[in-house]
């Protein structure tokens, strides 16, 4: 009986106790929050709306991800202890012994407790993100929340600034040996004109073949007209003899000319004209990367000195009229749940001993 009259006093006292910590001595935290969602200034106007309604795209959760990840981070936890002075509010008499900051207390620890104040919770269906904050305070907590607000707006427009900052460094080089890739093709190709004294292969060619096409033409009408005059002249006739001469000239320099234009034991024309086409392409191709990488490099640039994204805030911060934690009713009946299972399995280990011994 006297055992059972302790069991029910210490069980009692640690009751008490803790309801009165949770009562009168546990911080009571103002909740302040947003929601907020990362838009893209260069997508179209009709994507926000859907984007209400539908799974977030990668780029979206990507960009949430990355704003949580810095709300979280120490580098943000410095700055709101400047303008807010966190770090003497969470050693003050303000907040409750358990969670209190005390002199030996580590950074780790300090950013342990921020972490357990701010409230981020980012929905994928919708793309909307929920920032938070727990406070003493309720104008303090609705102060750190749209500072939050800020500096995420700030952080994911310098991530963006930052990338491109590296795809400029990277484009610039590649700008540069493009624009090197077209010197040398055109100097390439002004060498072989200038070693060949041929301004165009193509039309040269193209000139000769016109002049062979009007000699076969002449040609064909000079030795119609030998095979006619033979009809009644002689063959040693004046006529006869000076149209075999023109014949022949005409075909010396049909022959000429051909042999010229394709010969198999020194530089042809075709030759010529294989070797300039393949440098104006490469010229075409390389002035071609030369524009498409100009292009690219102003695009960054202009990246880079704008805003290409933005948190729209759907709903803004609001002051808190009545404490959100803790829950006291809630917390103080598991707390008697829980003393009153515990106290059962006591009772219960002691009931099973007893009869042991017994």
């Amino acid at each position: 009986m006297r055992f059972l009259t302790i069991k029910k006093t210490v069980f009692f006292i640690l009751f008490i106790s803790l309801a009165i910590y949770i009562l009168f001595i546990k911080s009571e935290l103002y909740e302040s929050s947003s929601s907020v969602i990362i838009k893209n200034l260069e997508s179209k106007q009709s994507d926000l709306g859907l984007s209400l309604f539908v799974s977030g795209t990668t780029s979206s959760m990507q960009d949430s991800k990355i704003v949580e990840t810095y709300l979280s981070s120490f580098d943000e936890l410095q700055k709101l202890d400047k303008l807010f002075g966190l770090k003497k509010h969470y050693s003050s008499e303000k907040v409750d012994p358990v969670d209190r900051l005390y002199s030996w207390s580590k950074k780790e620890d300090f950013l342990k407790l921020y972490r357990k104040r701010l409230q981020l919770m980012y929905n994928e269906m919708s793309g909307i993100l929920s920032i938070g904050f727990l406070h003493t305070d309720p104008k303090t907590a609705k102060a750190i929340v749209e500072q939050l607000i800020r500096d995420a707006n700030e952080q994911i427009n310098i991530y963006n600034k930052t990338v491109a900052q590296k795809q400029l460094s990277f484009i610039q080089k590649q700008v540069e040996a493009n624009k090197k890739e077209l010197e040398e093709s055109i100097k390439a190709l002004e060498k072989f004109q200038n070693s060949h004294t041929l301004l165009d292969p193509t039309q040269d060619a193209q000139t000769k073949h016109s002049l062979v096409a009007a000699l076969e033409s002449g040609l064909i009408e000079k030795r119609a007209k030998l095979n006619e005059l033979r009809n009644y002249m002689n063959e040693e006739s004046f006529e006869i003899i000076r149209l075999k001469h023109e014949i022949a000239e005409i075909e010396r320099t049909l022959k000429k000319i051909r042999q010229n234009m394709a010969n198999p034991k020194k530089e042809a024309l075709n030759t010529y004209i294989f070797e300039y086409e393949r440098l104006k392409n490469l010229v075409e191709l390389n002035k071609e990367l030369y524009k498409q990488s100009l292009l690219q490099l102003e695009s960054i640039k202009a990246d880079l000195h704008k805003n290409s994204k933005t948190l729209l805030v759907l709903t803004k911060p609001y002051l808190p009229d009545g404490y959100a934690y803790p829950q006291k009713a809630k917390a103080i009946l598991t707390l008697a749940l829980i003393l009153g299972l515990l106290y059962g399995i006591v009772s219960l280990i002691e009931a099973i001993i007893k009869e042991h011994f017994d």
